[in-house]
């Protein structure tokens, strides 16, 4: 089979069932693991595809979602170390929202060190992630979110509207340099912005690769919220906003 005949093999195969892995790709398309190794690393230089551990997965369209197992890798270091550091912003005894994204997973795992906590959120693992311990927590239900561990739905929105929360903890897929806070899943920017109407502070989790260009909605503007944390210094992007980066 062609070189270019394989690549086209290999991105209709993805599509079709979604992340594989490399032996899998060998054994339906007939090629050996060096040269499918060799294939898989020209199309995730390209762009087309996820290279994942032992495999590769199909990459989404700029209207589309990353699935959150995949979201779940990206930078995973790096959004631990923003759960980290948001912790510094949470007081004992404070009431805080916390979303469905995979940034936000990271607080989850963390938050069990600080004492008399209600932590109100959508993350549908929030119970796995938290573990029992001081944090009162309460999960809103509603739909299961495509490609997400989030509930969504207006089931969801009306139980944020319920709390006042004295700080939320949120992410989006994308910063822009004129400062839109943008994602591609628009029922989670709904719960999103249900969290922010209900929070005395707003606090977007971003890891340094989220800068660039805007995805399909925008949530809201940095003038809107109250803090950026990042694992690495990214205020320079944003001189008008300095004040709102919580860096390293």
């Amino acid at each position: 089979m062609a070189h270019k005949d394989r690549e086209s093999a290999i991105l209709e195969y993805l599509q079709a069932r979604g992340e594989c892995s490399v032996g899998e790709l060998c054994r339906a398309l007939f090629v050996s693991e060096p040269t499918m190794r060799r294939d898989l690393g020209a199309l995730n230089a390209a762009g087309k595809i996820i290279r994942t551990h032992g495999g590769a997965a199909p990459r989404s369209t700029p209207g589309e979602n990353l699935p959150q197992a995949y979201r779940e890798r990206e930078q995973s270091e790096a959004k631990l170390a923003i759960g980290k550091r948001c912790l510094s912003l949470i007081r004992d005894g404070d009431t805080i929202m916390v979303d469905g994204s995979s940034t936000a997973q990271a607080l989850l795992r963390v938050i069990g060190s600080k004492t008399s906590l209600v932590v109100v959120t959508n993350h549908a693992k929030a119970p796995e992630l938290v573990g029992e311990g001081k944090v009162k927590l309460f999960v809103t239900g509603g739909e299961p979110a495509p490609n997400a561990y989030a509930y969504v739905g207006s089931h969801a929105e009306e139980f944020f509207r319920q709390f006042h929360a004295d700080i939320c903890f949120f992410s989006v897929r994308r910063l822009t340099s004129d400062g839109r806070l943008t994602d591609n899943a628009l029922a989670e920017n709904a719960v999103r912005r249900a969290m922010l109407a209900a929070s005395g502070r707003r606090v977007l989790m971003l890891d340094s690769k989220k800068l660039g260009e805007p995805c399909m909605h925008t949530l809201c503007r940095l003038e809107e919220i109250t803090h950026v944390v990042s694992e690495r210094d990214i205020s320079a992007s944003f001189p008008a906003y300095r004040e709102k980066f919580l860096c390293p």
